[in-house]
């Protein structure tokens, strides 16, 4: 498989914390954060993908390592927590849990370096690699789980689309495009499951 089982997942996942906690990559709160995100993000994933008739256990496993990159701090590294990743779970030889690294991010891989933030090497290294990925709907049931958690959260879009643009000083147009694109893919994954995907995920409005 081009992805871990469960079990796998799970203990690749705990790899990672474990070298963060060690070399003290994250403060304790942020730590706590990581922990809830990604769980959450495996846990929303694997209910859109029941729901959208797809592999739970492959949603679930994607969901869970999204993030693994952020192991190491990319400030520090001065190299994206997505190309941190993608290049750690291929070395495992799981170019789909691989893959998740780099997609979550980018709604659309053929962005431009205006509607980021990151440093613009950051994002050439991106854009090379997603020239020849292909999106199917794994990619984006894990894009649009990872927007419902804000610290130790579960929120709405909209609040979710908030924090990011305080976090990482988002301009208009860096907030106008992740607000279309968020609600673009919510578009999509609701004709997906033939339902407000608030419903399947238990979000309040």
């Amino acid at each position: 498989m081009t992805y871990p089982t469960r079990e796998q997942a799970e203990q690749i996942w705990q790899n990672g914390i474990d070298y963060s906690r060690r070399h003290q990559t994250k403060t304790p709160q942020i730590d706590k954060e990581y922990i809830f995100h990604s769980r959450g993000v495996a846990d929303f994933s694997s209910r859109l993908a029941n729901k959208m008739g797809l592999n739970v256990d492959k949603a679930f496993v994607l969901g869970l390592l999204h993030d693994y990159g952020k192991r190491i701090d990319e400030k520090q590294a001065d190299r994206f927590h997505g190309i941190i990743g993608y290049y750690d779970l291929l070395e495992y030889g799981y170019s789909d849990a691989a893959k998740i690294c780099l997609t979550h991010t980018f709604k659309d891989k053929n962005f431009s370096n205006e509607d980021f933030s990151y440093p613009p090497h950051w994002l050439e290294e991106c854009r090379t690699l997603l020239k020849n990925i292909t999106y199917d709907d794994y990619d984006r049931i894990v894009q649009y789980a990872d927007m419902f958690f804000e610290g130790m959260e579960i929120t709405s879009l909209e609040n979710r689309i908030s924090g990011i643009t305080q976090r990482y000083n988002l301009n208009d147009l860096q907030q106008n495009t992740l607000k279309n694109g968020v609600f673009k893919l919510k578009t999509y994954i609701d004709d997906k499951c033939d339902c407000d995907s608030y419903e399947v995920l238990g979000i309040k409005r």
